[in-house]
């Protein structure tokens, strides 16, 4: 049961603090859209987003109008794109990175994750092209996060 002054200081929380909800993501795992081509890769990982994506920021503006609470950032976050693209070369890595972004607009999000290089226990040699071409990627892109950890 909630009690009265929880929702009093939540209701001050909106007025008085800006209350807001930062961020809502999609979590999705691309590791199906596997390819030794990148073409079909591409078209792969543009269908899986296209598909599990479409409604994320409808749904988060329904929800941001229905209780008041506005929602800065919708965002997805994919499996790393190094998993994926082992024995690529740099080539296929930034078409994979237009991809998300494209893939990313077109559904309406603000950010897309997961390009992405796990590297805390050493480097393969997908994660060295990684590097490589993160640069023109990011530079290329609008929507495009990447890390490395």
């Amino acid at each position: 049961m909630y009690r009265t002054d929880d929702i009093l200081s939540t209701v001050r929380m909106f007025r008085e603090e800006q209350l807001d909800v930062r961020t809502v993501t999609l979590g999705l795992n691309l590791q199906e859209c596997a390819s030794y081509d990148a073409d079909h890769l591409c078209k792969k990982v543009r269908a899986k987003i296209l598909q599990r994506a479409d409604r994320l920021v409808a749904v988060c503006d329904a929800i941001s109008q229905k209780y008041g609470i506005p929602i800065v950032n919708k965002r997805l976050a994919v499996s790393p794109v190094t998993w994926l693209l082992e024995g690529h070369g740099p080539d296929t890595f930034l078409q994979v990175g237009h991809t998300l972004d494209e893939a990313a607009r077109d559904v309406g999000v603000d950010l897309i994750g997961g390009f992405t290089a796990l590297v805390q226990k050493g480097m393969t040699r997908g994660e060295q092209v990684y590097f490589e071409v993160l640069p023109r990627v990011l530079a290329e892109t609008q929507r495009v996060c990447a890390s490395a950890s």
